[in-house]
């Protein structure tokens, strides 16, 4: 009431719902999420120049070729002089539609053809790319920036010249490549050592020892916003868990594990293979798309016995199957192939909900090896505990609480992204995975290990003298095991015994004490007597001695 006109009038919208979710969006979308990723290697700036578009080029490769990638068209790829910098723009648009379930684009058919642009300005060392997806528009937007500086283990607080206000919100994540374990097809970083170059291995104070040369660290600052009210948190953790951090770490450990075939590889050469790449991946593409071709057509028989190439909706009624329970009543090809294809998006729809829902970022299968059972820890109360035990943030409503099965802190999302089957606890917890962080996974890592690697030397094949061998070490063994119980009894035996002589000498002792005691007292008392009888008797009665 106590208003001017001018300012109730402004406040009207706002407590309408069109004006209340208008606020919220312009909250949420003003909210972004600053994190800068530390990536140490031991590389030159120079060789991480070539490094890095080798690796990319050799993965979409290898993912292409077994069919997971993502198709990429390259719109733009030219040298690019703003006044301040030059270097290389490249356009890319990547469709990332397969990424998405089938029963999701069932329901939201607008995602089949999602696509993500991805624009490039690349001026070594420095890096800039903007990620946006039109089907979002607004709503979505990541910017990522990299910086590469020689002789830096990752100590460098500003490194790419953040403001303030980005500082204050800003997350710093190190990459250790020497932790990194889960990357397919090539060697542990912590294992590798190159062949052309005096490298490696990388030891577990790499970064701290001063040893390590050369050595360089990649800044990488992740500027995301997803402005998707009220799972905006959710998401944009899920994409840099799923999508950039694995990227990052992925392309770290494999520019060091391949340092040997790109170290000697000057411009020209680099070239010359993402030429052949692109090559071999345009052949892919169109062989792909034959495939889908043929298996669209379908061959027909004329009434002059040639064959016909049709499409399944150029079949006509006559060859079409006819339901016998209602008279006359045809069912089309096109009818039947629509009927199958819902009913094997309804059976993959139930399926999904009929398998336990598992809320873990990486799904570990059982292991081969049982390990021993155990009792889980006991479970911290929630109402004990308002920040997480693990990267000590506040719990609210978009940051909620669980609970590790491994030692039972709680901790959120992020903290305990791992799902494993802990066979210890399978009296507990059952077959199923659960949810655990990330020291509990290492150590169910290192069991692990230990416990294969007993079981592999159990189960070794020998040859027959190692097994002789075995068979009189076990014999010796038994024998010295033998004697060693047969000394122990003796010893024991000659212990009672001499307890035994011990406590007979000391009751020989006390009894001869108190018969001389005995003795002494006997003595007393007859002298006693004499005395008293030589004192009553007569003076002239002689003593008869």
């Amino acid at each position: 009431r106590g208003l001017s006109t001018s300012s109730s009038y402004l406040c009207v919208p706002l407590l309408t719902r069109r004006g209340l979710l208008q606020v919220y969006a312009y909250a949420f979308r003003a909210m972004v999420k600053v994190v800068e990723f530390r990536i140490p290697l031991p590389l030159k700036t120079k060789e991480y120049k070539t490094a890095l578009p080798y690796v990319v080029a050799r993965c979409s490769e290898e993912l292409s070729s077994k069919g997971t990638g993502d198709k990429v068209d390259i719109l733009e790829d030219k040298p690019y002089d703003d006044g301040k910098t030059k270097g290389t723009f490249t356009h890319k648009v990547f469709h990332v539609s397969q990424r998405i379930p089938e029963w999701v684009k069932t329901l939201l058919p607008s995602l089949r053809n999602t696509t993500l642009e991805e624009r490039s300005w690349v001026s070594y060392p420095r890096l800039r790319t903007v990620y946006e997806c039109k089907l979002l528009g607004d709503r979505f937007r990541m910017e990522v920036l990299s910086m590469h500086h020689d002789g830096d283990s990752g100590n460098n607080e500003n490194a790419l010249g953040l403001t303030e206000d980005e500082l204050k919100i800003r997350e710093v994540r190190r990459v250790n490549i020497r932790e990194i374990k889960n990357v397919k097809s090539v060697p542990l970083a912590a294992d590798h050592v190159p062949k052309s170059v005096d490298r490696g291995p990388i030891g577990p104070d790499w970064l701290e020892d001063g040893k390590t040369k050369p050595l360089m660290c990649c800044y990488k600052v992740v500027k995301l916003n997803v402005a998707l009210w009220p799972v905006q948190e959710q998401v944009e953790q899920y994409m840099l868990r799923t999508q950039v951090e694995k990227g990052i770490s992925e392309i770290a450990v494999r520019a060091w594990a391949w340092l040997d075939e790109y170290i000697n590889m000057d411009e020209k050469g680099l070239e010359e293979f993402k030429a052949g790449v692109t090559q071999r991946l345009a052949a892919m593409q169109g062989e792909s798309s034959e495939i889908k071709e043929k298996k669209g057509d379908e061959k027909v028989i004329d009434e002059d016995g040639k064959e016909e190439k049709k499409g399944l909706s150029e079949l006509e009624d006559d060859d079409t199957p006819t339901c016998h329970m209602i008279p006359e009543f045809k069912i089309s090809a096109v009818a039947l192939s629509r009927i199958a294809g819902a009913r094997t998006k309804l059976a993959t729809l139930l399926d999904m909900f009929r398998k336990p829902l598992n809320f873990g970022g990486n799904t570990t299968s059982a292991p081969p090896i049982v390990l021993e059972p155990k009792v889980p820890p006991a479970w911290v109360p929630d109402l004990k505990v308002t920040h997480c035990t693990g990267c000590k943030k506040e719990f609210g409503l978009l940051v909620r609480k669980h609970h590790c099965r491994g030692c039972g802190m709680v901790m959120c999302h992020a903290c305990t992204n791992q799902s494993r089957v802990l066979s210890q606890y399978n009296e507990y917890f059952g077959p199923n995975p659960q949810r655990i962080c990330k020291e509990c996974s290492a150590e169910q890592d290192q069991m692990e290990a230990k416990a294969r690697r007993r079981a592999e030397l159990q189960s070794k094949l020998r040859s027959p003298q190692e097994l002789e061998i075995r068979r009189q070490i076990r014999e010796r063994a038994r024998e010295f095991a033998k004697e060693q119980a047969a000394k122990r009894e003796r010893e024991r035996s000659l212990s009672i015994s001499l307890r035994i002589m011990l406590l007979f000498a000391i009751l020989v002792v006390i009894l001869a004490v108190y018969l001389a005691w005995q003795w002494s007292e006997l003595g007393f008392v007859s002298a006693m007597y004499y005395e008293s009888v030589d004192s009553l008797r007569p003076a002239s009665t002689t003593r008869i001695q």
